[in-house]
């Protein structure tokens, strides 16, 4: 038996967690990757570009030399139409059974499950149900699962939800996968302690596991010993330059981390970057960070409205909190990024600008803004569609993938300050400091700043310390296929 992952792009440790609980099942796995250059779902999408560095074919030929029994996707919102065209081309092409999991399909499995092009769909946690799915297709046996859903002479049958794995029960990821065929994933290594998280903030995946699971435990901690153990092996392994935890939360647990922390330091003593929810965070535990090798924190702020953050976000979070929080990792000389949304509901020309004026008083090193996206079978997603925010077209096309094509780039906003707004935020952190108040005080200014989305990038890519994870493996993923694109051309006009 063997199951291929077809991606598109980015290292996964959905991926690399299934590849290892497979693999431990005795089944081979392997990862063919469509990296989508230009056009990247929920990101970016550059027409030329893109259809310069279309790798579509190569991956196909890929995919085919794999031969596999079984293919799968891990699918988010923002991939699901690329992995319904993949789904459609691999089972015409191949004629093996297709899986889905992920978020979306998680959010929204009747949906899923009606496309003819995919044969399976895993709901919540797959580490143990799709070893078990595969072993059934070898055997040739009937699939009656838990969190896998089936068809079966028309009909849908729906295996039930099983209660969330005990954490330190799991195989460490599985990075051959994706660092055998593709190197250029090594140099930080990514790694999560938990899962799910204490919070359930309305617009966020979480959201969806905290009701899938209800009062079933879904936020978990790995033990620290089985942390370590991991990162000790990847030191060896791999020789990574630095860590990053991937975790929702990585300060939910005040005594975990005393006691993980110390221990890092000493068995590992790496540098790290990690995200923290910043109401949890005091002097102590931001000199803990520090002094343990943590060079680089992100942290949501979303909106400066309290109210708004509270009641529509469901995010119980404080300013003056938030405030401290920056300006403590910030004497710390821990980078420090802060994200926010644009265009939430009922938010005002004010709110945009008592937000600005938060910045320009607590200037992290950096800021990540987007534009807010709708998701499927979140909370903020069903309110607005309630209230007619979201008309029922709107809904249905989110539940399509449908959406806006980026959020980073939200073309036709009912707000046409928002872009200028947006790229403010930006360009903050790059203003003196004496000048940071003046500007957002001209907000007159606001039309002429360019809403062009080079320069959104451009400001990430700049404005960056020496080891970042997401966006070093950008430029490196890019480099590479790029290099791959051209060299193919060469040859064949040579």
């Amino acid at each position: 038996m063997k199951v291929t992952f077809l991606h598109n792009g980015y290292e996964s440790l959905g991926i690399e967690a299934l590849s290892a609980a497979l693999r431990k099942a005795g089944v081979e796995t392997s990862l063919v990757i469509d990296p989508c250059l230009f056009d990247e779902s929920g990101f970016w999408r550059l027409k030329w570009p893109a259809r310069f560095f279309d790798l579509k074919k190569a991956a196909l030929a890929r995919l085919k030399a794999e031969k596999p029994d079984l293919l799968c996707f891990s699918v988010f919102t923002d991939n699901y139409r690329w992995a319904l065209a993949w789904a459609e081309a691999a089972r015409k092409e191949l004629g093996v059974p297709v899986v889905f999991g992920g978020i979306h399909p998680t959010s929204v499995p009747e949906k899923v499950i009606s496309r003819d092009c995919v044969d399976y769909v895993c709901v919540g946690e797959g580490d143990r149900a799709l070893p078990a799915l595969a072993l059934a297709l070898a055997a040739k046996s009937p699939v009656s699962i838990p969190n896998i859903w089936s068809k079966k002479n028309g009909a849908v049958l729906k295996g039930e939800i099983a209660p969330p794995l005990r954490l330190d029960s799991l195989e460490f990821a599985d990075k051959d996968i994706f660092y055998s065929r593709y190197p250029f994933f090594g140099g930080g290594y990514l790694i999560s302690a938990s899962r799910g998280c204490p919070f359930a903030c309305a617009y966020c995946a979480n959201n969806i596991y905290a009701r899938l699971y209800g009062g079933r435990g879904y936020a978990r901690k790995r033990g620290p010993a089985h942390v370590l153990g991991e990162l000790a092996l990847a030191k060896e392994k791999w020789k990574p330059e630095f860590v990053h935890f991937a975790d929702e939360v990585f300060n939910w647990d005040t005594a975990w981390l005393e006691d993980f922390l110390p221990r890092y330091k000493k068995e590992i003593g790496l540098p790290f970057s990690c995200f923290i929810y910043p109401d949890l965070l005091d002097a102590k535990t931001a000199a803990l960070l520090k002094g343990a090798g943590c060079f680089k924190v992100q942290l949501g702020v979303q909106t400066y409205d309290e109210g708004r953050r509270l009641e529509t976000l469901k995010r119980p979070s404080r300013n003056a909190k938030i405030a401290g929080a920056i300006d403590l990792l910030r004497r710390e000389g821990v980078y420090t990024v802060c994200d926010s949304i644009l265009g939430l509901p009922g938010e005002t020309r004010e709110d945009l600008l008592d937000l600005a004026g938060f910045y320009a008083g607590h200037t992290p090193d950096q800021n990540e803004v987007f534009f807010l996206k709708y998701y499927p079978g979140t909370e903020l997603t069903l309110k607005a569609a309630s209230e007619g925010l979201l008309k029922p077209q709107e809904a249905a096309a989110v539940e399509e993938g449908e959406g806006p094509s980026g959020i980073i780039s939200r073309p036709g906003t009912a707000q046409p300050e928002l872009n200028g707004f947006f790229t403010l935020l930006l360009l903050l952190p790059l203003v003196p400091a004496g000048l940071r108040k003046g500007l957002v005080n001209r907000s007159s200014l606001l039309k002429f700043l360019p809403g062009n989305i080079i320069l959104r990038i451009m400001t990430r890519l700049l404005r960056r310390p020496a080891h970042d994870f997401n966006t070093g493996q950008f430029v490196r993923r890019y480099r590479y296929f790029m290099a791959l694109r051209l060299k193919g051309l060469w040859r064949k006009q040579s």
